[in-house]
């Protein structure tokens, strides 16, 4: 196969760009919009803001206000269109994990919302992103879904993705002819204004061209595309002087393809430095230089490749670089096997002719032996390598698969004990009560608190970590209900550091919600006299930490309620030993007794590592 074909259909799986200044037209417009955006409003103008951000390559700056549009979303469909947009934006990111986890969020809530656009969109970044990491069934079948969703709503730049994804397919398949009916398929739903996409889809027709060895039909429609690339940015335009080369190199026009490499070389260092086209441009540099006879710009060129590759092997774990690297060397070694067999048909001719003595003929005969023994052991380890790669990336994957079904597992578990049959017994009695002593402003107040907290329960529980306000707010709902239930004695505070507030981390969610129950009715309500619970989050090298302290009975006066069985301890200790796992760092909570000097229980206090 020609070159990595995914380094120009898929748009948007590249790195970040150097911020633009002063900023463009629609950023400066969307930010504008967002400023006079009502809040009934306010999610789809950021999300049009995290849209212009991304065209215009300022990646960082796209991700948070995508971020920001998931925080003021007020209904799952708002939801589900911030989670694209975050997801768009770790493609061009090349976060892969990060782009599948958000697209597999906004599906599931687009499903649940009615909103088939939105699950459309979720479908086409799967495809995508599985087709980038040469997962190719599975890409096919997101891509297959995703085109039926949007033929029967009729979306054409979903059907234009997709469409381009499965010629993606069929090109790596080798199967030319459907290839290009696909991507002719996807130019006709292209908008003659996005000049990018068009301008890459078209990219694509050509290196069918280029795969068939038509090269002077390859070589005029690139000429004719000329004039739109020179209008797209910096990366497309680096890509299509890097297939103008390989076309010329093909053709063994080496002259004439040494230009177009340096160009696509330099642009390509102008723009983000993406080191599998630097390899490509490198590579194919020293072989033309080699063919033309410039031998001493060649061994420079191919000690810079050394380095690049050194590069390239550091950074294995990224799935598309390894794609990258194997089709570049394999074509390289069956180039190179074939021009060292005629070189040594060259050479045997000239012994036959100059007829040299028999020590010389053997000499040679023993190099040629060796040249061919070490391109054979280094075919073997090579295989061998792909395949230890790929027993990895299936071990992950089962790994990965197995840590998302247990996460959800426990997500449901903490969800069905954090608002048990009793508490909410409890809570529907005691508004019964209010309304029945006359009390109705107190009992529609409470139940108010109580709808609400139900609501932030129901919420936080789809969602691995949520922003340490909403958390706050969660705690504090769930506190005045209980304070309220304990007539008024529960003295409460629940807050955060003012530097910490400023940081807006993002916390796990529905973690420390039991910890303070347990405080409250195993601690504080058998407790004669003032009670006090205290509830703080703080920084503490870096990670976040929770401390929530009682001035209750302790742990060894404690006895267990009738008809209450608390489970929340046992799900948290199970959450944070998969929350270790799964983000690669300690999580863990130390319980204090508190006594004062005579040795008496004076409460407990619990320290949370988030």
């Amino acid at each position: 196969m020609r070159k990595p074909v995914l380094a120009i259909a898929i748009v948007g799986l590249q790195g970040v760009a150097p911020a633009q200044d002063p900023l463009p037209e629609p950023v400066r417009m969307a930010q504008e919009a967002l400023r006079a955006a009502a809040t009934v409003d306010y999610c789809e103008r950021a999300i049009d803001l995290s849209k212009a951000f991304r065209d215009a390559d300022l990646l960082d700056s796209a991700k948070a206000t995508a971020e920001r549009a998931l925080r003021h979303a007020r209904n799952e469909r708002e939801k589900a269109r911030a989670h694209l947009a975050i997801a768009m934006v770790q493609v061009r990111a090349q976060d892969h994990a990060g782009a599948q986890e958000h697209a597999r969020q906004a599906i599931l809530l687009a499903r649940t919302a009615g909103d088939t656009s939105s699950w459309v969109r979720g479908e086409s970044i799967l495809s995508d992103v599985d087709f980038y990491q040469s997962r190719f069934t599975p890409a096919r079948e997101h891509a297959e879904t995703a085109i039926a969703l949007a033929l029967a709503t009729r979306d054409s730049a979903a059907l234009a993705s997709t469409y381009n994804t499965l010629g993606n397919w069929f090109y790596v398949k080798h199967h030319y002819d459907s290839a290009r009916w696909y991507y002719d398929a996807s130019i006709s739903f292209i908008s003659p204004t996005e000049t990018r996409r068009h301008a890459r889809a078209r990219l694509n027709q050509i290196n069918l061209f280029i795969e068939e060895g038509k090269i002077d039909s390859a070589m005029a429609r690139s000429d004719a595309l000329r004039e739109e690339v020179q209008r797209t940015d910096l990366h497309t335009r680096s890509q299509y002087h890097n297939q103008r080369g390989y076309a010329l190199f093909t053709a063994g026009r080496f002259r004439d393809a040494i230009p177009e490499f340096t160009r696509s070389d330099s642009l390509n260092n102008a723009d983000r430095a993406e080191l599998g086209l630097r390899i490509e441009n490198t590579g194919f540099l020293a072989e033309s230089q080699a063919a033309i006879g410039d031998s001493a710009k060649a061994y420079l060129l191919m000690r810079d490749l050394e380095v690049l590759k050194d590069s390239f092997a550091r950074a294995a774990a990224d799935e598309q670089m390894l794609t990258l690297e194997k089709k570049f060397e394999t074509r390289l070694n069956k180039e190179e096997i074939a021009r060292l067999g005629e070189d040594n048909r060259r050479k045997a001719d000239r012994l036959r002719v100059q007829n040299l003595q028999l020590y010389g003929s053997l000499a040679l005969a023993v190099l040629a032996i060796g040249a061919v023994l070490l391109v054979w052991r280094n075919l073997r380890l090579k295989r061998k390598h792909e395949a230890v790669l790929m027993e990895l990336n299936a071990a992950l994957e089962d790994k990965q698969a197995r840590i998302e079904e247990v996460n959800t597992l426990l997500r449901m578990k903490v969800l069905r004990t954090q608002m048990d049959p009793h508490f909410i017994h409890n809570c529907l009695n005691a508004i019964k009560a209010l309304s029945l002593a006359g009390e109705h402003a107190k009992a529609e107040e409470y139940l108010d608190g109580f709808a609400r907290l139900l609501r932030q329960v129901l919420e936080h529980s789809v969602r691995d970590k949520i922003a340490l306000d909403e958390e706050l707010d969660f705690l504090r709902n769930y506190v005045m209900l209980e304070g309220l239930r304990m007539k008024g004695e529960l003295q409460w505070s629940v807050e955060a550091d003012p530097q910490l507030l400023k940081e807006e981390p993002m916390i796990p969610s529905l973690l420390v919600q039991p910890f303070v129950e347990n405080a409250i009715w195993h601690g504080l309500a058998p407790k004669e006299g003032p009670k006090r619970l205290s509830v703080r989050f703080a920084s503490d090298g870096g990670r976040v930490t929770c401390i929530v302290q009682d001035n209750g009975v302790g742990r060894s006066a404690k006895t267990d309620r009738p008809g209450r069985t608390s489970l929340g301890l046992k799900l948290t200790g199970e959450r944070l030993a998969l929350l270790t796992e799964r983000m690669e760092k300690e999580g863990a909570f130390v319980i204090e007794d508190l006594k004062d000097a005579e040795g008496r229980a004076t409460g407990t206090r619990v320290m949370l590592g988030l």
